[in-house]
């Protein structure tokens, strides 16, 4: 099997409870060459004490101050020198085998450009929630995020370079939404996308986007004016987002209440099956 050097970016701040498992999961990949990059925003909690530990299985990291997630997630994409590179940032985690897979489909599918696959969703305490599958119709994808940032592979040539004066990267005047954005303005260029249905990360729920999810759709709204969506279509989906987004804050004030009554593992259970029925 070719082995392409692939390419993982861990971007991270102020992470100390949570990055060392995603680091492990990195290191603890079944396909052996990778490079690994970690992007520090500068932190003041020990999480670069974690980074320093394992200094000598990374191939770059810094610690400097940046201008947000996805100016972070810029900075490792200019680093990297792999074929294919992939994203888990700190409180996520990779499945052992994730990379071995996503080289699996990159070998028998080198025409494609993005990879991407399913993902566990995981409660605030780590347990599992459920599994996420992205709509197989992307044509569909301006609805709402339905590929998954944590599983996506993508060719070091979808992003460009500086030296063909071409950068095809995050743009960060999006604090929240800019993966949605990423994914989207490929889609409508024509890049190619190839779904492997197996799951390939694991991701914690609960984080900045979900606890910020009024300013979130506000960007996707943004971002489908952007990309040349009409009024007709943006703003009846704003208005759904946002019913989402305030029944889904009655959900986490109901969430809490359990919680104080119940254990967490029979809170959960009862927030799932609300979820899903």
């Amino acid at each position: 099997m070719n082995t392409p050097l692939i390419s993982i970016i861990t971007v991270t701040y102020n992470a100390i409870d949570d990055l060392e498992q995603t680091m492990q999961s990195v290191f603890a990949q079944t396909y052996p060459n990778i490079e690994y990059i970690v992007i520090d925003g500068g932190s003041v909690d020990g999480t670069i004490n974690i980074i320093r530990k394992y200094n000598d299985r990374l191939s770059f990291w810094v610690s400097e101050k940046d201008k947000g997630i996805y100016d972070a997630m810029n900075k490792g994409i200019r680093q990297s020198k792999g074929e294919l590179i992939g994203m888990i940032n700190a409180g996520d985690y990779y499945e052992p085998d994730a990379v071995q897979v996503m080289v699996e489909a990159y070998n028998q599918h080198p025409d494609y450009a993005i990879f991407h696959g399913n993902i566990n969703l995981l409660n605030e305490d780590g347990t599992f929630f459920k599994v996420k599958k992205p709509n197989p119709d992307l044509s569909q994808f301006y609805k709402g995020m339905s590929v998954y940032h944590p599983t996506l592979f993508v060719q070091k040539t979808v992003y460009g370079t500086k030296q063909n004066f071409r950068e095809n990267l995050y743009n960060i005047h999006f604090k929240i939404a800019a993966d949605f954005d990423f994914i989207l303005r490929n889609y409508l260029a024509g890049t190619r996308f190839y779904y492997v249905d197996k799951v390939i990360a694991n991701f914690k729920q609960g984080g900045y986007s979900v606890k910020n999810k009024k300013t979130t759709n506000i960007e996707c709204r943004n971002i489908l004016y952007e990309n040349g969506y009409e009024k007709e279509i943006v703003e009846p989906l704003f208005k759904k987002w946002n019913a989402i987004y305030r029944k889904q804050g009655l959900l986490d004030v109901g969430y809490a209440f359990v919680r104080k009554l119940f254990s967490d593992k029979i809170a959960n259970k009862i927030a799932s099956y609300i979820v899903n029925r």
